[in-house]
């Protein structure tokens, strides 16, 4: 018989052991010249995930820009009710122009406040006479019965301030006059300019078939008789 040795130095053995050798030499060729798979990298991952977040955070953007918030939509109804009524609006009754003037376009002239001015220091008083003199000598002539006496006033027509005061007594007959007015005296100057298209000049107490009125002389040189219980116009002179 062969040895170990023997066999293992025989042609056969080598052989074979050669093929096996050949082999295994190929396949480690082999794999060592195929491509190597990437690995991601710690970079190529996190980049991924922005990518990803990005895109959801846009796409959470889109979908809350397109659905409208119900506080969104309770603020677009709380408008709509506010929005005044075309209609509404269309029915609200205009102020004529007019009406709203009518008895007031006098109220700034210098013997209304003149009126005004004498009141106030006699709050009680009846005005029973007055004249402007502003254009001529700055004032407005007034008189003013305080329930005793009557008083000539001098109202300046720029300050309105009571220049000068003077008892001018008074009789029984002016006393019944001045006791008989029961309207304001500017509320006759104010029909007398309606009925005149003037404004006024002067005035005094006066009785008129029997009627106690204010005689009231406007700068157009119409008078106008108003009855000082009524505030009716009594008579017009052109």
């Amino acid at each position: 018989m062969r040895s170990m040795t023997d066999q293992a130095r025989s042609p056969l053995h080598r052989s074979s052991f050669g093929i096996l050798s050949a082999t295994a030499a190929a396949a480690l060729a082999f794999t060592a010249c195929a491509p190597e798979e990437e690995l991601p990298t710690d970079d190529d991952q996190a980049q991924t995930e922005n990518q990803t977040e990005e895109q959801t955070e846009e796409q959470t953007e889109e979908q809350t820009e397109a659905s409208p918030s119900p506080d969104a939509e309770e603020n677009d109804d709380a408008a709509d009710d506010e929005t005044p009524d075309d209609d509404a609006a269309d029915g609200v009754e205009e102020t004529d122009d007019d009406d709203a003037d009518a008895g007031t376009e006098g109220d700034e002239h210098v013997v209304y406040q003149a009126i005004q001015a004498a009141l106030e220091e006699y709050p009680d008083g009846v005005i029973t006479k007055f004249e402007d003199e502003s254009d001529d000598d700055g004032y407005v002539e007034l008189s003013v019965y305080d329930g005793t006496t009557e008083w000539e006033l001098e109202v300046d027509a720029e300050s309105f301030e009571i220049t000068k005061t003077e008892d001018d007594g008074i009789d029984g007959d002016d006393e019944q006059k001045a006791q008989a007015v029961e309207i304001d005296i500017a509320e006759a100057l104010q029909t007398a300019e309606q009925e005149s298209g003037g404004q006024p000049h002067e005035g005094e107490l006066d009785t008129e078939d029997g009627v106690v009125v204010w005689e009231l002389e406007m700068d157009n040189d119409v008078e106008v008789y108003v009855d000082v219980a009524t505030g009716d116009v009594v008579k017009v002179d052109n």
